[in-house]
């Protein structure tokens, strides 16, 4: 009966550490849902149409928003990437999304997922709030000129790839980037 109490006891004690370990970081983004992001983007509409290349033209990323060489930069870069975040979900948000694309409302809900987890980012303190300013000012520059573009091609589906293939690239910048105190690089 002992026997059966300790192996009891020892299953519901492997049970509970296996549901915390599973469970997201708290105020820390995801890399691996940011890789899974970026494969569903990736895959969701196919190459780059190549009658979309001549009429687009070039919105330069602001790899200066998310420059990281200190320590005390890190809260200003989560919040920028968690304000990227936001900018892409908001571009996503537009209802005339080409019914061609698959898995959207997929990429849509993981992107949702982790604004929803990680709004505790925000909140954060830093050493430098002109620091951020600065880069949340390059973000959203960025972003507005990426929708601007999709207004112009009056939401067909060489605004849609435009858009994509922007933030393809910026997904892949930051997942590129050594950002091991930033990006939480769980096992799996």
């Amino acid at each position: 009966m002992a026997a059966l109490h300790a192996f009891t006891w020892l299953c519901t004690v492997i049970f509970c550490m296996a549901q915390v370990c599973s469970m997201p970081t708290p105020c820390r983004l995801q890399k691996r849902i940011m890789n899974t992001c970026y494969d569903i983007l990736d895959k969701m509409g196919g190459r780059f149409p190549l009658h979309c290349l001549e009429s687009t033209a070039p919105v330069p990323f602001p790899e200066a928003a998310f420059e990281y060489s200190t320590s005390q930069q890190t809260v200003s870069l989560e919040k920028t990437i968690y304000l990227t975040l936001t900018n892409i979900s908001s571009l996503f948000d537009e209802d005339s999304i080409p019914d061609q694309w698959k898995n959207v409302e997929n990429f849509q809900n993981i992107i949702y997922r982790q604004i929803e987890e990680n709004q505790c980012i925000m909140s954060k303190t830093q050493d430098s709030q002109e620091d951020f300013l600065r880069r949340e000012k390059a973000v959203i520059e960025y972003f507005d000129k990426i929708l601007a573009v999709l207004k112009e091609k009056n939401y067909q589906l060489c605004g849609w790839e435009f858009v994509r293939k922007e933030v393809l690239i910026t997904l892949k910048f930051i997942l590129n980037k050594d950002l091991k105190d930033v990006l939480f690089s769980s096992q799996g």
